[in-house]
């Protein structure tokens, strides 16, 4: 990015340093793609929804089966005689086999059930398309907080360098006699306290890259050469909130993702009152066997049978009726859900997008304060030269500019977060994403 403001951070960096090859946003969220379990599942649920299709469409085609039964049978055989009884046990053959065939030509309710399966199937599409929006929306906010966090250790380790030679100056001066002590001991507390602000700032630094390792799946130590993007540059490809809310109306996943839940359940309502709707079957069937007795031996019997079966549902104690009506109370439910997802996301992309002008302002706003601290300490600078100003008051305009530095760091930030929130909204293959991080990629790079 340029640099905090117009010349602002200037004096804060470390000074040009050399890209080594950075992590793009681009290559991070690729990575995280690859990476992210909660994506994986949804990839999982929309395949597992897709085969719904198949489920459904089974019903509608030929159904064949084959049974064979094979036996061997011992019979026994008594004869009275004069002599005595007289018996014998014989082994015989007997099988059975047979093939039938059903084909359904009058379904209702399996119709319907074909479907509800694409929309089925649509519906684990969209939730897709919302997981990897949701994870696009994780990675950049990760992405952004790494970079933030060396921006912040940055400027803090400018901070350590001014008031430790503050500190170092104010003892010289002590020893030579033009000092006090106290004027030295405030120098060493606020150096101590830059120290101790650099501490924290690279603490925060590694759990930031750290918690993007976990996401991304990749290390952010080359990030480290980077800069956080200049809000300033940073365009969404939609001219206002209006434009925005037309697209995410016609494309928002989770829209579309309600939209198909209302469809299922409505179609669940018609296949309920198909149920009771007579339904009309093919039917064919070939079967042939043997079973041999001791007085008949090797006679086999085969039978061919072909016709239609008609199968007329009249009374089931009631719970067709019952399953109707809960059906039309589920699908009424999900126009309700439906409505009240549309109002809840016209709201988001309302309150996100005033949300990323307000950060825009406050950003510009410390950016005004922070010339108005650089001004400061060119004010002790020159006093220092006339002898009417210490590098005591020099060092404390420094941790001035820190301070305001990075709270505009924050709202920095906050501006790439919200409009990151409000491309959330819509599915990643619309031409709003790419455009977007391809941008702030190229500036994080940029010097």
């Amino acid at each position: 990015m340029r640099r905090l403001s117009f010349c602002v951070l200037a004096g804060l960096m470390l000074g040009p340093l050399s890209l080594v090859q950075a992590m793009d946003l681009d290559a991070a969220i690729a990575s995280a793609e690859k990476n992210d379990p909660t994506l994986a599942s949804a990839q999982a649920n929309r395949d597992a929804a897709f085969e719904n299709i198949a489920i459904a469409r089974a019903k509608l085609l030929p159904q064949t089966s084959f049974q064979s039964l094979v036996q061997k049978i011992e019979e026994g055989v008594k004869q009275e005689a004069s002599a005595g009884a007289v018996g014998a046990s014989y082994l015989v053959n007997a099988y059975n086999n047979q093939f039938s065939l059903r084909q359904g030509l009058y379904h209702p309710r399996d119709w319907m059930g074909y479907d509800i399966g694409q929309l089925q199937s649509e519906y684990g599409t969209q939730k897709l398309a919302s997981a990897r929006s949701d994870l696009w929306l994780r990675t950049t906010n990760a992405w952004l907080d790494v970079l933030s966090a060396i921006e912040l250790r940055r400027i803090y380790g400018e901070t350590v360098r001014t008031t430790g030679y503050a500190a170092e100056q104010a003892d010289k001066r002590l020893k030579a006699g033009d000092g006090t002590k106290d004027a030295a001991v405030e120098a060493h507390a606020q150096n101590e306290l830059a120290k101790s602000q650099l501490l924290e700032a690279e603490i925060n630094q590694r759990s930031r890259e750290q918690t993007f390792k976990r996401l991304a799946g990749m290390e952010a130590t080359d990030m480290r050469e980077m800069h956080l993007p200049d809000y300033r540059q940073v365009h969404l490809p939609v001219a206002n909130s209006e434009e925005l809310q037309q697209v995410v109306a016609a494309t928002n996943p989770e829209i579309l993702a309600a939209q198909a839940a209302e469809q299922v359940n409505k179609k669940r309502a018609e296949q309920a009152r198909a149920d009771r709707l007579p339904t009309v079957d093919l039917v064919a069937s070939k079967s042939w066997a043997q079973n041999d007795t001791v007085f008949t031996i090797n006679q086999r019997y085969t039978v061919l049978g072909a016709g239609v079966q008609v199968n007329i549902p009249l009374y089931d104690g009631g719970g067709l009726t019952a399953t109707q009506r809960q059906a039309e109370y589920a699908a009424n439910a999900s126009s309700e859900d439906l409505r009240a997802q549309q109002l809840k996301l016209t709201t988001q992309v309302e309150s996100d997008w005033f949300s990323a002008e307000a950060s825009l302002e406050r950003a510009r706003s410390a950016e005004l304060l922070i010339m108005a601290a650089q001004e400061q300490k060119r004010a002790a600078e020159m006093g220092l030269k006339s002898g009417v100003r210490t590098w005591g008051d020099v060092a404390q305009a420094d941790i001035l500019i820190a301070r305001r530095a990075s709270d505009y760091l924050s709202y920095a930030t906050g501006v790439l977060r919200a409009q990151a929130r409000l491309l959330s909204a819509v599915p990643v293959t619309e031409n709003v994403w790419e455009p977007w991080v391809a941008q702030i990629s190229q500036l994080a790079k940029s010097n």
